[in-house]
């Protein structure tokens, strides 16, 4: 297991088991690394992207929007496969 889950899964494990240890069991080096992790998470919430607005219209009754996306046309005009695009 890789990737942001598994760090938010690691930084969990690690405070729980560090506040468990460290101030229940009083082993300082637990209460640290707790709290270190602690602190991490709480940087990450406050320093991960905000989500922004793009568009905002009301719709009045029985007015509908149809969201969709095309992939871009190459210079022949033709619209690009989903293989080609990265």
């Amino acid at each position: 297991m890789s990737g942001p889950g598994a760090v938010k899964g690691l930084l969990d494990y690690l405070v729980r088991k560090g506040l468990r240890r460290g101030l229940v069991g009083g082993e300082t080096l637990w209460l640290v690394l707790g709290g270190a992790a602690l602190a991490l998470r709480l940087a990450a919430r406050v320093l991960r992207k905000k989500e922004e607005v793009v568009f905002s219209e009301k719709l009045a009754l029985g007015e509908r929007i149809l969201i969709s996306h095309l992939a871009p046309r190459r210079h022949n005009g033709r619209r690009e496969g989903p293989a080609a695009q990265p």
